[in-house]
């Protein structure tokens, strides 16, 4: 009688802490920092595209794209990050957005769209499920010509376009870095673990 007792008491414990035990999803929350690079000697002396590129669209040929949600909250992880940046004077942040999603396969998952309020950063991350989780950043920056768009003559210049793209593999809770050398990106991935069920 003992043991029966002890067994029900050990069965009942072990019930309890499976029931009060939250549970991790499928859900993430994704914050997203892109900031401009201010030094000249950053640029290398390389020669950037003055052809604009066409839009970007999903695989289906279809602008999918969705909205990122919150922009700007200061509890966030890359907060101090996106402060420190723009404190620095070299740097000058584009757009900071944070917003969650569930880690799909790469045929159903959409892209999210990242812009700046001013127009001139555009694109967008598709952020979803393979063998790992990977974060596919595509991005354009168009830098309008020093001195306006028109020069001598009334000649028209041309915008130079700067295009960030690389699909990375990444680890949850990690902060990555997308290198350019005329802009980049801050991109954190975090799980959302489910509240428990009464």
């Amino acid at each position: 009688m003992y043991r029966l007792l002890i067994s029900i008491f050990l069965l009942f414990l072990s019930f309890t802490s499976l029931q009060a035990a939250p549970t991790t999803t499928n859900t993430y929350e994704i914050e997203v920092v892109v900031f401009e690079n201010r030094l000249t000697d950053l640029e290398g002396g390389e020669t950037w595209s003055r052809t604009p590129p066409g839009p970007i669209v999903s695989e289906k040929g279809k602008d999918e794209t969705l909205v990122a949600g919150e922009k700007l909250l200061q509890d966030s992880p890359l907060w101090e990050a996106a402060i420190a940046l723009e404190k620095s004077g070299q740097h000058h942040v584009l757009t900071h957005l944070r917003w969650q999603q569930s880690a799909e396969a790469k045929s159903v998952s959409k892209p999210v769209k990242i812009s700046s309020e001013s127009g001139e950063l555009g694109g967008s991350l598709r952020f979803y499920l393979s063998r790992y989780l990977i974060v596919d950043l595509n991005l354009i920056l168009r830098v309008p010509p020093s001195g306006g768009f028109f020069g001598v003559l009334g000649q028209e210049k041309e915008e130079t376009v700067f295009q960030l793209s690389e699909p990375r593999r990444i680890k949850v809770s990690e902060m990555h870095y997308f290198d350019h050398p005329k802009f980049g990106a801050l991109v954190r991935v975090s799980p959302v673990k489910a509240t428990a069920q009464p």
